[in-house]
């Protein structure tokens, strides 16, 4: 009995650490349902990491774009930033399941108000990769060891389903290498803006 417990105690848990891969940007919602061991090597490496090190994670948006087709139209500015705001809140509440899921090897985000900072003074926006000078500047003032670069675009087909790309790359502060990366890309059944 107190096995079949531990079993349910520890399925729920790991559902729960799961649950966040639902994700909304803007007008749609994104499902990844694939359920293989290696579908999202960022999570993987972390774990891994975390065994053996504190690791402290600054979540950066990178580039966000969506269809070029719609750039001249009213809102399409203030949808780009609220879909940034988004995809960042979104990652870092998966990222603190995860930690959660981990226990004893958990590892720690850097505030975002500390990285915003460090972001607007670097007076740069759509960073489709981080710069050297950048990378060294959130290392030595947010205390971040990697950082967590998300490119995010949405195109539109003939028949306005929309196709979401996310891309995903862990960067090591210190060095400037990727450790681990992922893609997703998903098709939606939604209107333009």
């Amino acid at each position: 009995m107190k096995f079949l417990q531990a079993f349910l105690i520890t399925s729920f848990l790991v559902l729960s650490a799961c649950s966040n891969l639902s994700r909304s940007y803007g007008l749609t919602t994104l499902s990844h349902n694939k359920v293989s061991e290696n579908e999202f090597p960022i999570d993987s490496k972390l774990y891994y990491l975390s065994c053996n090190q504190n690791i402290r994670i600054a979540v950066v948006a990178g580039t966000v774009k969506i269809d070029n087709n719609y750039e001249g139209y009213d809102g399409y500015q203030e949808f780009v930033s609220v879909t940034t705001e988004e995809l960042i809140t979104d990652y870092e509440h998966h990222l603190l399941d995860l930690s959660k899921y981990f226990q004893k090897y958990a590892f720690n985000l850097v505030n975002r108000r500390e990285v915003n900072r460090v972001l607007n003074e670097y007076e740069s926006s759509n960073l489709a990769f981080v710069p050297g000078d950048l990378r060294e500047k959130i290392g030595a003032e947010t205390t971040a060891t990697h950082i967590l670069l998300m490119n995010f675009s949405r195109n539109y087909d003939d028949r306005s389903h929309a196709i979401d790309t996310i891309e995903r790359q862990l960067i090591n502060v210190a060095t400037g290498s990727v450790e681990a990366a992922d893609y997703l890309k998903v098709r939606n059944s939604i209107s333009p803006l």
